[in-house]
């Protein structure tokens, strides 16, 4: 029977999750601008590359000082709380980028993408990264609430994911046909999607009291210091979301739909595939009971091993395209919903180790390393295109700019996820969570 203390309440689960699903959508649409910027605007695909890597490079660093920024925040709102307000600031900057004036100078549209960027990323979300896990664990006290919001609630993200994965590749056919077309498309979504986000502020208050030295003695520099120094794991989830952020951040499905298999719009049902992997999430918390996160981690990487090999080798297979995309959606799962909860973990065994959690220190060397990923995956997909010679203003594409989409999209995932299935072996918080969570009274 469920314990009292363990349940949410819809009002408040729903409330937590709005803001959830708003950023999610904000990083798949975020993830067109590569395409908008090579098709829309005419801008060279290596430049574009390298511009979204130097502002996630931009965004790595921010992400460090954030993490020093939350942890020493104690307002009468909280200590994350009132960084929720980025996420109204986030769509309307995603507003401004997707409005960049075509008939200007690609210089000044380089630098208006550019710096456009950087804020989306740099501040907006890099304040709401920091902040995550320092709101959820003084708005949620026991570790079953907060299994819940990365299970239950993530059928409640994923479910957004996929309606706009679903919708924007036809909204984008035929609203997004011009650089105006853009931009209206992109208010017709930023602004209900503000509204939406900003929902958990005002309904989600930190009422939890944590023990966490943090709270009562000033955090300094030394502190941030050692937990780069002192707690391996953080390196560890640090890197398999650097890899995943690689992956998912490198918007190269548009390009593999448009170009390989030649229709934008068959990306809707493509993306639609994911809702059979949403009852995977309704029993993650009685998965949990049996495997650790890392094993879970594990085989989610095996499955995007084999939807990426997929991808690769049968391009032009429509019906092996959509196999893959089921595997994918399998493989996204585990990284998507525990990463947040293996970083709370990391900090709990960081407050084992010197009484401090510092979870804003924490999220931002997730988020710092996710930002580096990303860029890198970015820049992969600009490089790599004008290698193949990709020109977004022809109609056809050579064979080599072909190879180079397929090689993106498939072998740079296997290997990626490669990595992180071995690195996995040496997570050992699961095993000491029990003990640790005793020790702190999290429940």
């Amino acid at each position: 029977m469920e314990n009292k203390k363990d349940k949410i309440g819809i009002g408040k689960f729903w409330a937590w999750q709005s803001r959830g699903a708003s950023a999610a959508i904000n990083f798949i649409i975020v993830s067109f601008v590569s395409i908008y910027a090579t098709d829309a605007l005419g801008m060279p695909p290596a430049l574009v590359g390298t511009l979204l890597a130097a502002s996630s490079i931009v965004d790595a660093i921010t992400d460090l000082f954030a993490g020093y920024i939350v942890d020493k925040t104690n307002t009468r709102c909280g200590k994350g709380r009132p960084y929720e307000w980025a996420i109204v600031a986030e769509w309307l900057v995603t507003f401004l980028m997707f409005s960049t004036p075509a008939s200007s100078s690609l210089a000044v549209k380089a630098i208006w993408i550019l710096v456009c960027r950087i804020v989306i990323n740099s501040v907006c979300t890099t304040l709401l990264s920091a902040a995550q896990n320092p709101y959820m664990i003084r708005a949620f006290g026991t570790n079953e609430q907060r299994v819940k919001l990365a299970s239950f609630g993530g059928i409640v993200i994923m479910g957004a994911s996929i309606f706009i994965n679903m919708l924007f590749p036809i909204l984008m056919a035929n609203i997004a046909t011009s650089p105006q077309g853009w931009s209206k498309l992109m208010l017709l979504i930023s602004l209900p999607m503000a509204f939406i986000g900003i929902m958990r502020f005002f309904f989600v208050k930190e009422t939890v009291e944590v023990k966490d030295a943090s709270d009562h003695e000033e955090v300094k520099f030394s502190d941030v210091l050692q937990v780069l120094k002192r707690n391996p794991y953080v390196w560890i989830v640090g890197f398999m979301y650097f890899c995943y952020m690689l992956v998912s951040g490198m918007g190269i499905n548009t390009y593999y739909f448009t170009w390989v298999l030649g229709d934008v719009k068959k990306m809707s049902a493509f993306s639609g595939l994911a809702v059979l992997t949403l009852p995977l999430l309704v029993i993650f918390p009685a998965l949990m009971k049996k495997m650790s996160k890392g094993r879970l981690v594990q085989i989610g990487c095996i499955a995007y091993i084999m939807a990426g090999l997929i991808w690769f080798f049968f391009g032009h297979n429509y019906t092996l395209i959509l196999i893959g995309g089921i595997l994918g959606g399998i493989a996204a799962l585990p990284i998507t919903y525990l990463t947040d909860l293996m970083m709370l973990d990391c900090g709990t065994y960081n407050a084992h180790i010197s009484g401090k959690r510092m979870d804003g220190t924490i999220g931002a060397i997730k988020g710092f390393l996710g930002k580096v990923g990303g860029a890198l995956g970015l820049g992969m997909v600009g490089w790599l295109l004008q290698l193949g010679h990709y020109d977004g203003t022809l109609s056809v594409q050579p064979d080599s700019a072909i190879f180079m989409i397929k090689f993106l999209i498939g072998i740079i995932p296997a290997i990626s996820f490669a990595i992180v299935a071995a690195l996995m072996v040496f997570y050992k918080v699961d095993d000491m969570l029990p003990d640790l969570e005793k020790e702190q009274n999290l429940g």
